[in-house]
């Protein structure tokens, strides 16, 4: 009788009873969807990978750029091959087999791989691919048995299925940590891991910086509007690059705009010292696309007071900067005294209209239509906030907002926003027209005290349907109080309000406390949209594909172009908003469209 060919991979179920294994399978699935370390799941999914552990070794490894990279194993490997292990993807022989085994020989690369398992002779491979299409490294056997091609088993296709995944989310978590604290266009730190990073010193005790020093690019805003916003970015980054090669520079972070806020290392000189090799480093031309650029940066420079906050700290920065960018002469490097605050007469004076603005009526909503990808019909609209300033006009909203955070004026002005919001979206509901209404509430509102009965009043007021108002909060607001904000979004949530949560990925983001909060659409930050440009798209469809199995709808905010909306509809968006289908517009004209789109039974866009 002919002997049995062995198969590729002996089945775990021969040696392991059947449930134990599907026990270990549902096991690994909460693992993963509880974002366990990636090094412990990928080393239990190898282990079962090797049902005859004195026979063969199993390898799990990532693809990162060109290179495969050791992530678990099923047991110990020889310390050149120890996670986090780096070899060539071209270099490697198992790289090429595809779910086929080899055998080991002496030449094409075999040999350092030989002595894996004693006496080993064989190895099989197969590549581990997400569910997009994309590959994110490979699964490996080294065995001293015989491995015949083309026999798999369901315990290995669901493990490489699980590895892929598991690999997937990880490479997803560190993307996102990385955009929660960086500036995506400068690579600098961005301002909640600055203000992190303050509160950390802090903590310390006498370990806060001797000084803050608050770095303005003259002309960033002009390139952008003559030269476009590519050109505008890339001065940036070439700004923030020469900041990057200054050794006094400790920490640096891209607050707005063309604002970068400084902690100088240790021992970095005198505020105006450190002030003048900053000037130095960024007086010189930057060349941009062929043109070369004069910039001109101005400094301002604060020491710490004792129990200042970090809002009254960055404003007497601000406030020594708007000096230095006031200078025609001399040093455009300013240390702010008592008397530099009477140099930035514009920002008091705006400050002064800011107040009171929401009473003397000078504030008013615009509306910017949010449509499904499906039919192309507006679902809803975010309500944005705008003012109409007495013989100044429209100021923009960014240089009011941050203003009024600043000052605490954004309670008072966000409860009128809510007011307003709920009394227009009323009206629309009475009138049959789409009538969900997002509202931006900022970190100040939600620690207010009296936010909920906020909420309540407005809804009181206007008579709207609770659940078509539609509460954005950003992440960095929820995570300044995780505790406290997670209560009171229970209690709005109680009254039938939903929260969308704004601006996913560019904030502390995870997937994880998603879970947690009481949160019912997730809106994707617009900076995700330039991998669309790029062909393919692995973090905008991981994002998309987990929030779903999390049962959250998803917005993609910054559309612009059509060819983004129909690329977001393969990928599984729900809805959109951006200036393809609409600027954000005042009631009157969103109104009309809604009437206009009905009557004609067609798409908005």
């Amino acid at each position: 009788m002919p002997q049995a060919r062995p198969s590729a991979v002996e089945p775990a179920e021969r040696h392991q009873p059947h449930e134990a294994v599907s026990c270990a399978l549902k096991r690994l699935y909460r693992a993963i969807a509880g974002q366990a370390p990636l090094g412990e799941t990928l080393g239990e999914i190898a282990r079962l990978a090797c049902p005859r552990p004195e026979s063969r070794v199993a390898v799990v490894f990532g693809l990162k750029g060109e290179d495969l990279e050791v992530l678990a194993s099923s047991r110990r490997l020889p310390p050149w091959l120890e996670p986090p292990a780096r070899i060539p993807a071209a270099a490697a022989p198992w790289w090429r087999l595809r779910e086929r085994a080899a055998e080991i020989r002496e030449g094409a690369g075999w040999a350092p791989y030989r002595g894996l398992v004693e006496g080993g002779q064989w190895c099989w491979n197969a590549r581990l691919q997400t569910v997009a299409g994309e590959i994110v490294g490979c699964l490996t056997l080294f065995s001293r048995d015989s491995l015949a091609a083309g026999h798999g088993v369901a315990e290995m296709e669901e493990l490489k299925e699980l590895a892929a995944l598991a690999i997937e989310q990880a490479n997803l978590l560190e993307e996102l940590r990385f955009r929660a604290e960086h500036d995506l266009v400068t690579g600098l730190w961005n301002r909640q891991r600055f203000e992190d990073e303050l509160q950390r010193l802090r903590a310390q005790g006498g370990a806060t910086p001797a000084a803050l020093v608050l770095l303005s690019l003259d002309g960033a805003r002009r390139v952008r509007e003559i030269l476009g916003e590519e050109t505008g970015d890339l001065l940036l980054r070439q700004a923030a690059e020469r900041l990057r090669g200054l050794r006094e520079v400790k920490f640096a972070a891209r607050l707005s705009g063309d604002e970068v806020a400084i902690l100088p290392e240790a021992g970095g000189g005198g505020g105006q010292e450190m002030g003048a090799r900053l000037l130095e480093a960024l007086n010189a031309p930057f060349r941009l696309d062929g043109h070369e650029i004069h910039a001109q940066a101005a400094v301002g420079v604060a020491a710490p007071e004792p129990e200042e906050s970090l809002t009254e700290w960055l404003r007497r920065a601000r406030a020594a900067a708007a000096a230095a960018r006031a200078r025609r002469n001399g040093s455009r490097c300013v240390i702010f005294d008592p008397t530099v605050a009477l140099q930035a007469p514009e920002r008091l004076e705006l400050e002064r209209r800011l107040r009171g603005a929401a009473g003397r009526g000078e504030l008013l909503l615009h509306y910017q239509p949010q449509v499904r990808v499906g039919d192309g019909q507006v679902a809803g609209y975010e309500a944005l906030m705008r003012w109409a300033s007495p013989g100044v006009g429209m100021v923009s909203p960014g240089a009011f907002i941050p203003l009024a955070e600043e000052t605490g004026l954004v309670v008072e002005m966000g409860r009128w926003a809510l007011g307003e919001a709920c009394r227009q979206a009323r009206q629309w509901e009475r009138e049959g027209l789409p009538a969900r209404i997002g509202v931006n509430v900022s970190a100040l509102q939600l620690a207010d005290a009296g936010f909920v009965e906020d909420v309540k009043r407005a809804l009181a007021a206007s008579g709207l349907t609770p659940k078509l108002l539609e509460l954005e909060i950003t992440e960095s607001a929820v995570m300044e109080n995780r505790e406290l904000a997670a209560e009171r979004m229970k209690a709005v949530r109680e009254l039938g309000v939903e929260f969308a949560l704004d601006d996913f990925g560019t904030g502390s983001s995870s997937l994880a406390y998603l879970k947690d909060l009481p949160v019912d659409r997730l809106k994707v930050d617009r900076s995700f949209l330039s991998e669309l440009e790029r062909g393919e798209a692995p973090l905008l469809e991981s994002i998309i594909r987990m929030a779903h199995q999390l049962g959250l709808p998803v917005i993609v905010e910054g559309v612009e172009r059509r060819e983004e909306w129909e690329r977001l509809k393969e990928l599984g968006a729900d809805e959109v908003q951006g200036y393809l289908t609409g600027r954000p517009m005042p009631a009157g004209e969103a109104e009309a469209r809604a009437r206009a789109a009905g009557r004609a039974g067609q798409s908005d866009i």
